[in-house]
């Protein structure tokens, strides 16, 4: 194709995408977050911040543009009005930078493109014949240049000779040309070179420009629209050509998103179906109508979750990360392999693990988990951005992007394309990341178990055991898992009739405690016996004293122990001076001043002294 047509892009700013800013941690590169904790089993994501690593993608009539995640913007293409913002007006078949920094947002019109900045602002560059760069002049800018009056943009949308801009408090701002109404002041014949507001609109969630119209996303999921109707791109039912105020879409209440192509509107609808509406001359709205005024639904598409509508051709990303594209192919721009044009969606060619689409002029792009582009179709101004003017009917790599993730210790570790790692084993591996020119970040990442701690109750008698941490409440919760490292201290209480007789399986013992230190799986065993109380009693006119052994009685002073049940206990007496032992009584066997009971029950036993004389 050699002549130039005239179309837009569908290249939408829509939502703030959010951009996390990360510090550089090599030249020009950065990775967040840094010395992050995972258990194993579990998932870190990991941003790479580089000017090879692309964020969002839109593609102009002629031109790609691409945000990165460094917040940077890069366009490659045609550059005849300054279009790529790079203060030149050579084209380019790779992406350069644009002038600009700190952009949440990009998007491509027909001959010009603009950026919404994180302070609010908006920029535009590029050609400007009717006041599409919004800065009250008709004057073009090879460099980014800011739109008047503009400090709280949130969204915007970029059309083929104008723009709009959503702002905080949830209205729309439009400038640009308005020979058919698309700013959407009540006006169809000034061109507006400074933004001015869209009448009665209010609550807005997005924005979306075409050729000659706009449309807005309403938080109900209804939309509405204004400018050019000539082929029905208002989705409104009615016959008019133009309306300079915003009208309702017919029947649409379930959309999460539109996407304006030239003459025609697609939405994506909450059950992951799409609809299109305006012109189909060449099957752009996925049937053989010539055209409708009201929203039809796409065969064949219904697990969508992304739509971008090009010049005469619309894509659609599906949740298995494949793309289809419909409509007009006469230089590849469905993507399949062929030049037909298709009026049903036809897949993308060998493009899998997609993770967003941009339909631009007479090209498409699409953005890879490891952050880089892919494109295909017209490229005789270097729009593919591969570094040729060759057109491609299937997928090209945009020359420059893209980031490489690896793991030092898999087994510990593993990252996938799009910087997501999982833990596989407890220990610590080196997360880094590489961009297209070489440099290199790093982080460290800990992976970190979770051990099962199991506690025993052994022996005879009744007792329980609880944990600090909390946790383990043995008898009813005898199991619990720990961080690994964690110091868990257990603490037995044996039950009234029982007494804790020892533990096995622990670091460390001390009484009624046990230590252990969680570096695997743990068995803890504590062993509790059934005690019985032995009562001594001393009888007579005599006296003396009465001692056990096992230890416990000293009678004297302590004439009662417990002792562990089935326990031998052997009592001593021993007369005072001027008494004698005579008998006792309570015993299984007795010898002289000895006494033995076995513990089988609670027991008692007396020992009768006498007086005798003292010469």
């Amino acid at each position: 194709m050699n002549k130039k047509p005239i179309f837009v892009a569908a290249g939408l700013l829509g939502l703030v995408v959010p951009v996390v800013l990360v510090h550089a941690q090599g030249a020009g590169i950065g990775v967040t977050p840094t010395n992050a904790s995972i258990l194993v089993g579990q998932t870190q994501r990991f941003t790479g911040s580089s000017s090879s690593a692309i964020g969002t993608i839109a593609g102009g009539g002629y031109h790609t543009c691409a945000l990165m995640s460094d917040q940077s913007v890069r366009c490659a293409g045609e550059n005849n009005w300054g279009q790529l913002g790079n203060n030149a007006y050579n084209n380019s078949s790779t992406l350069v930078a644009a002038s600009l920094a700190a952009a949440v947002s990009v998007g491509a019109g027909i001959e010009h493109t603009c950026a919404v900045l994180a302070d609010g602002t908006m920029r535009c560059w590029g050609t400007n014949y009717v006041g599409q760069i919004g800065n009250g002049t008709m004057d073009g800018s090879p460099v980014p240049t800011p739109v008047q009056g503009l400090s709280t943009v949130i969204g915007g949308a970029v059309g083929g000779f104008h723009n709009c801009a959503l702002l905080s408090d949830k209205t729309v701002r439009c400038w640009g040309r308005n020979q058919d109404g698309q700013v959407g002041n009540g006006d169809s014949t000034t061109d507006a070179r400074t933004p001015q507001p869209v009448s009665g609109l209010t609550g807005v969630a997005a924005l979306t420009a075409g050729g000659y119209h706009s449309c807005a996303l309403m938080p109900d999921g209804t939309a509405k629209c204004w400018g050019r109707n000539s082929r029905g791109q208002l989705g409104d039912g009615s016959s008019l050509q133009l309306s300079s105020t915003p009208v309702p879409v017919s029947g649409m209440t379930t959309a999460v998103a539109l996407s304006g192509g030239f003459y025609h509107t697609c939405a994506l609808l909450r059950d992951g179906t799409v609809q299109c509406w305006g012109d189909n001359d060449s099957g752009q709205i996925g049937n053989t109508l010539a055209y409708s005024s009201v929203p039809v639904t796409v065969a064949g598409i219904s697990n969508a979750v992304a739509v971008s509508a090009g010049a005469y051709h619309t894509c659609a990303l599906l949740s298995d990360a494949t793309a289809r594209c419909w409509g007009r192919n006469t230089n590849g721009q469905l993507g399949d392999g062929t030049m037909t044009n298709s009026s049903s969606p036809v897949p993308v060619s060998g493009l899998s693990g997609a993770i967003g689409v941009a339909a631009g002029g007479i090209h498409s792009c699409a953005l890879m988990p490891d952050r880089s582009g892919r494109c295909w179709g017209w490229n005789i101004y270097g729009q593919l951005a591969n570094g040729n003017t060759t057109d491609s009917s299937i997928p090209v790599n945009v020359s420059g992007t893209g980031l490489t993730w690896t793991s030092s210790d898999t087994t510990v570790a593993t990252i996938d394309a799009s910087g997501r790692a999982t833990g596989v084993h407890r220990g610590l591996t080196t997360i880094s990341v590489t961009d297209s020119a070489g440099n290199t970040a790093s982080t460290a990442l800990t992976v970190r178990s979770l051990e099962s701690l199991s506690v025993a109750l052994a022996g005879a008698g009744v007792g329980s055991v609880s944990s600090s941490p909390a946790g383990i409440s043995c008898g009813t919760d005898c199991s619990e898992t720990y961080l690994d490292g964690t110091a868990v201290t257990l603490t037995a209480a044996a039950a009234p009739g029982s007494i804790l007789t020892g533990w096995t399986g622990c670091d460390a013992v001390a009484g009624l405690t046990c230590t252990v230190t969680m570096n695997t799986t743990r068995s803890v065993a504590a062993t509790f016996a059934r005690v019985y109380t032995l009562t001594v009693a001393k009888a007579g006119v005599g006296g003396g004293t009465i001692t056990s052994s096992p230890a416990g009685i000293s009678c004297g002073t302590a004439c009662a122990a417990p002792f562990i049940a089935d326990t031998n206990v052997t009592l001593t007496a021993v007369p005072n001076f001027g008494s004698v032992l005579v008998s006792w009584s309570g015993c299984d066997t007795s010898a002289d001043t000895t006494c033995t009971v076995k513990m089988s029950a609670a027991k008692s036993v007396t020992a009768t002294f006498v007086g005798v004389p003292v010469n």
